[in-house]
């Protein structure tokens, strides 16, 4: 998988965008405050430390921020290869949705958890079956965790390019919405 692919899979949970953009904000910040002293208490040490310091955390900051901003661009975007690997998570349960996943070789299982009943397995898939495509739809929250049983590889559909498909395209949207009212929890 190439590194673009990889850090933006790794940027897939909002929590963690969320974390990096604000070290990018603190670490932009901290610079502020040292630019304020050094131009407020103009000395040696002051100017050392704002040339060395307040500068590279400036750069630090912008090109963190950056690296987010466009991870998050390219996560709606196209199709992907992944991997997981045995008893790796897809995604949570209650998670947004943002990618649809087929399955190239692999097998996962579909979960339901309940806080009082433990989890219960819906479905286990594999090779040519999809998944993540009911959040998708109905703009919703995930219904289920999906675990791999084996090292899994899938392709992902980002939301923007399976909103398109599922729109323009009548034969795939009532697959689809068959397959959605089969999986759909009584």
């Amino acid at each position: 998988m190439s590194a673009p692919i990889t850090m933006v899979m790794k940027l897939q949970h909002p929590r963690k965008r969320s974390g990096l953009l604000l070290v990018s904000e603190g670490i932009i910040a901290l610079a502020a405050v040292i630019a304020l002293v050094a131009v407020q208490k103009p000395g040696p040490i002051v100017l050392a430390l704002f040339l060395v310091v307040a500068q590279t955390f400036i750069i630090l900051g912008v090109v963190l921020y950056l690296a987010v901003t466009i991870a998050e661009f390219l996560k709606h975007r196209g199709l992907s290869r992944v991997h997981f690997e045995p008893m790796e998570t897809v995604f949570h349960q209650g998670d947004p949705g943002d990618f649809v996943y087929a399955i190239v070789s692999g097998e996962v299982e579909v979960i339901r958890e309940d806080p009082e009943r433990g989890e219960t397995v819906l479905a286990r898939l594999g090779p040519g079956e999809y998944f993540g495509e009911m959040a998708l739809v109905s703009d919703a929250p995930r219904i289920a965790t999906v675990r791999t049983l084996t090292p899994v590889d899938a392709v992902t559909i980002a939301r923007g390019d399976f909103a398109s498909m599922y729109a323009f395209l009548p034969d795939i949207r009532r697959g689809i919405d068959k397959a959605m009212e089969q999986r759909r929890p009584a």
